[in-house]
This record gives structure tokens, sequence and C-alpha cells, in this order.
């Protein structure tokens, strides 16, 4: 993670003091909350052939992969963050940091592509994406994952922190040497190169709604709820993640001092980080019109033999 840096380490000491407890049950309600939702998630897929057959809606499959693969990993964190231990060997640092940092890249790449993908529908809705393209799309996202990480977390190590902590190992992403050097290279590729490309979608979309022609009531809201959630797309990733990139400056440039508000503000960038994964289902799936549709069919029935609505895709008619 962003935040997961030597002078955060040092810090989790009189950090866990204030909020430990809090934190610790704070991302226990973020992991209940992201595996119920990533599994439901699953779930519809599993159970809707429909689903699976739609090209965008595979897309947000990858995304849920992804997201899921993150919750997976978060208990480590939460682990060493109360106990101040990585209780693993030094291998086992760098696999998990590069599994962190590979599922964190692989949503992120398929949130853009499902934000690219969307746009082409809106933009062009005689010519949307071809199967073909979605494949290309979705081995890019994870390959690129994939390559960026790899090279990020050859640093990765298990340290021993100050003098005074004999007790208090960490596993951290990188070394102090390298501790520039990664840092950029996370928020030029995690960050701002995905929140460029969502942003362009957006600025599409925005043109050619201003552009347009005078449209049916119901074709308007479609297109409407679907740029709405390219819109909250790009505002809850920025919100999610934009804070822990500025923490990561404030500790380079040695802004960063031990003290409360520091405390909570370095509280506030890691649940809004790990909140993230539980964000893309609810706002691409469950909040969608046809699953609404779908729920309380599916959910609540009671009844084995009723029938349930049809339905073709999550992305649509939101």
């Amino acid at each position: 993670m962003a935040s997961n840096t030597l002078d955060h380490a040092v810090n989790l000491q009189v950090f866990s003091n204030h909020y430990g407890v809090i934190f610790a049950c704070t991302c226990g309600m973020i992991l209940g909350v992201g595996f119920g939702a990533n599994l439901l998630v699953f779930t519809l897929f599993a159970k809707h052939n429909t689903l699976r057959k739609n090209r965008l809606d595979v897309l947000i499959l990858s995304m849920a992969l992804a997201d899921f693969l993150t919750l997976l990993l978060i208990p480590f964190t939460l682990q060493s963050a109360i106990s101040f231990s990585w209780p693993l060997s030094d291998t086992s640092c760098k696999i998990y940091q590069f599994l962190l940092a590979f599922s964190l890249a692989a949503s992120t790449y398929s949130l853009c592509a499902v934000s690219v993908a969307r746009a082409m529908i809106i933009t062009n809705p005689y010519q949307p994406p071809t199967t073909d393209l979605v494949v290309l799309m979705l081995i890019l996202a994870w390959a690129l994952s994939f390559l960026i990480s790899l090279p990020l977390r050859t640093f990765a190590t298990k340290e021993r922190l100050g003098p005074g902590l004999t007790n208090f190992t960490f596993c951290l992403p990188t070394t102090p040497e390298h501790h520039y050097q990664v840092i950029l290279s996370q928020f030029v590729l995690y960050y701002f190169i995905p929140m460029l490309i969502i942003a362009i979608n957006y600025v599409r979309l925005a043109r050619f709604l201003h552009k347009s022609p005078v449209m049916s009531m119901a074709s308007a809201r479609n297109t409407r709820r679907a740029s709405l959630m390219v819109f909250l797309a790009a505002g809850t990733f920025s919100v999610c993640w934009l804070p822990g990139y500025v923490l990561e400056l404030c500790v380079y440039l040695g802004l960063y001092r031990h003290g409360q508000a520091w405390e909570m503000f370095y509280f506030t960038c890691t649940v809004l980080q790990y909140l993230h994964p539980c964000v893309n289902p609810v706002l691409y799936v469950l909040l969608a019109k046809r699953y609404r549709g779908m729920q309380g069919a599916w959910l609540f029935q009671c009844n084995r033999n009723r029938v349930h609505p049809q339905v073709t895709s999550v992305t649509e008619s939101f």
C-alpha cells in the first residue's frame, strides 16, 4: 500500500495506542462488507449465464476478482499494524507486497478498461467494442499489472525498525535508499495514468451529451445514468487514493510529525485505501437498476419455483 513506509511503521506504535481498536474494528467492517459484496457479484455471474456472455460485464468480473484478492491480503496488514510484527519470512514479505501491488493494479486497470468500454458504447452504440477488443483490454490490464508490480516490489523487505524497537519488525514495500523512486513510480502508474484515462473518457461522454441531438426520454435517462457511473468511478477512485499519496509526499518532504492530527490523517488514508475494493461492486453491480429488479426475487424469495426476472447486463439501465 502507498502508506506502508518506514516513518509510518515507526509511527504505528504511537498510532495504535489511540486508534488501534478503532482501526481493527473499521478494517473488520470493511472486510465484511467487501467480502459480502464481491461474493455476491461472483454468485450473480455463476447463476446467470447472460452475465458471463456480456463483454462489459466480464471486465467488471475482472475488477471484482482483483478486489477480492486485495481483501484477502488486508488481514496480514492488519495483524502487523496491531502486533508490530511481521510473523513470516522475508521471502513471504516480498510475495505479500507483490500480490498486494498486483491486485491493486489489476483492479485499477480493470476499472480503466470498464471506463473505456462504457464510453465507447455510449458514444457509438451501433459499433460497441468487439469481443476481441474486450479480451485484449482484459489481458492488457492483468499483464500490465504484473509487469509494473514485479520491479516495484523487488526491494520489499522485512525490517527491524529503530534501536529501541528490538521486537518491532515490519514488511516494507521498499528500502529507504529507493523510497523516492518507488513512491514516484507508484503515483504515476497506480494513480496519475489511471486517473487520466478515466478523466479522458468522462470528458468524451460530456462532449457527446452536449453535442448529441435530442434523445428519447428513456435513452437520455440511461445515458445520464451510465455517465454518472463514470463520474462516480473517477470521484471514488480519487477520494480513496489521493490522500494516501499526499501523505507519502508529506513524509518525503519531512513534513510528517508525530501527533494526534497526523495520526488521524494516517488512519483516514489507510481506511480509505482499504475501502476502495468495497466500493467497486456496490457502484457497478449492487446499484444497477436491473440488479435491483432481481434482488428481491433472489435474496428474499419464498417460493423455489418463483420466476426470476431476466438479467441481461448489470452495466445497463442504471
